[in-house]
C-alpha cells in the first residue's frame, strides 16, 4: 500500500504544483494585459492631447492676431467714422470681434481642460486671464471712443499674453514628452 500511497501523493503534490503554476500564470497574463491597457491608453491620451493642444495654440495664435489687428487699425475707425467714411461703429465691430475671439478660445480651451493634466490647467488658466486683460484694456477704449486712445496698458498685456503662451507651449512640451507606462500617469504641478 505504501507505493500506492506515494504514488497518490505525488500526484496529489503535482496537482496543488499545476494548479499554483496556472494561478501565477493566470495573474501575470492579466497584470501583463492590465499594463498593456494603460499603456495604449496612455498613447491614445497623449495624441488626443498633442491635437487639442495644437488646436488651442492655433485659434489662440489667430485671435491674438486679430486683438493686435484691432487696437493697431483703433485709431483710423474712429476717424473714418466720425467722418462717415465708415458706416460700421468701431465699438460695435470690436464688441462682436472680442465675442467671437472669446467664443473660439473658449471651444478648444475647454477641450484641452478635459484632457489636461493639472499643469496643463494651470497654464491655460494664465493665458484665459491674459486674454481677459487684454479684452478689459480695448473694452476701455470702446467705451471712451476716442480717436486718440491711451494704450499704454496694451505692451505689458500683450507681453503677459505671450508670457503665458510660452509657458502653456512648455507645459505642453514636458506632458507630451512623458511616455505612457504601465503605472499610469502621475500628475506633476510646478508652482
Amino acid at each position: 500500500m505504501s507505493g500506492t500511497a506515494a504514488t497518490v501523493f505525488t500526484a496529489m503534490a503535482g496537482g496543488v504544483f499545476a494548479l499554483a503554476v496556472a494561478y501565477i500564470g493566470y495573474r501575470a497574463g492579466r497584470r501583463q494585459t492590465t499594463d498593456q491597457a494603460t499603456v495604449e491608453h496612455g498613447q491614445w491620451l497623449r495624441g488626443q492631447r498633442q491635437q487639442a493642444y495644437l488646436a488651442f495654440v492655433d485659434t489662440w495664435g489667430s485671435w491674438m492676431e486679430a486683438l493686435q489687428g484691432l487696437q493697431q487699425s483703433w485709431e483710423p475707425w474712429v476717424r473714418e467714422y466720425e467722418q462717415g467714411d465708415r458706416l460700421d461703429d468701431p465699438t460695435e465691430e470690436s464688441s462682436r470681434l472680442l465675442g467671437d475671439a472669446w467664443r473660439a478660445v473658449r471651444r478648444d480651451l475647454e477641450r484641452v481642460e478635459l484632457l489636461g493634466p493639472q499643469e496643463i490647467d494651470v497654464a491655460v488658466q494664465a493665458m484665459v486671464d491674459a486674454f481677459r486683460e487684454m479684452r478689459d484694456v480695448i473694452t476701455v477704449q470702446m467705451s471712451a471712443g476716442a480717436t486718440c486712445p491711451n494704450w499704454d496698458e496694451w505692451n505689458p498685456v500683450t507681453v503677459r499674453a505671450n508670457t503665458a503662451r510660452l509657458d502653456f507651449h512648455a507645459a505642453a512640451i514636458r506632458t507630451l514628452r512623458q511616455p505612457p507606462s504601465p503605472e499610469g500617469e502621475s500628475e506633476r504641478v510646478e508652482e
